[in-house]
């Protein structure tokens, strides 16, 4: 896994503007994929970020990245709260919430729709999505089924971010320097 990588998929959430992200890279060897986790997450703790790999399939790993007070907040907000209770989930407890959709991605048959909660994507969109709802009004980096421009904004923001960030790093500035701490 490269900072290139971290930076094309995470960097609204890097930037303090998205709750995590997630990605698949490959991963011939996971005791050294473990290992260098374990370097990253020491950049990245300091910043409340931490990253996780949430699945091992056929030489790839999906990985997770999150600020965690963010998604503390997301999983308690009435709408997810009540869904993610529905399916197993415990919100009182991110570390648990993060195990079980890790335990969910690798068991069910299709994808667990809910992670839309765990990406910070707005409440009703994921419901909606999740009920298999087909009338979305613009699709990007999720499926808006209201609030067109408010969605289109933020889709913009986020590809704005990304922009700015490989630039940065394409010019040499380091991937922990890129980490907007949030209080």
């Amino acid at each position: 896994m490269s900072d290139t990588e971290i930076i094309r998929y995470c960097s609204p959430t890097l930037a303090g503007l998205k709750t995590a992200s997630l990605f698949t890279t490959a991963c011939e060897d996971r005791k050294k994929l473990r290992a260098q986790i374990s370097g990253i997450n020491a950049k990245l703790r300091k910043n409340g970020l931490r990253l996780i790999p949430l699945c091992f399939r056929k030489g790839r790993v999906l990985i997770y990245i999150y600020r965690e007070s963010d998604l503390a907040e997301d999983i308690r907000r009435n709408v997810a709260r009540e869904v993610l209770e529905g399916l197993g989930y415990t919100p009182e407890d991110v570390t648990r919430c993060v195990c079980r959709l890790s335990r969910r991605i690798r068991e069910c048959k299709e994808f667990p729709h809910e992670i839309g909660f765990f990406l910070g994507y707005p409440e009703t969109d994921v419901v909606c999505f999740m009920e298999g709802r087909k009338d979305y009004v613009c699709a990007d980096v999720w499926k808006a089924y209201s609030h067109e421009e408010e969605a289109r904004k933020t889709f913009s923001l986020y590809k704005k971010c990304t922009e700015l960030y490989s630039r940065r790093l394409k010019n040499g500035e380091q991937i922990d320097r890129l980490i907007v701490k949030k209080s």
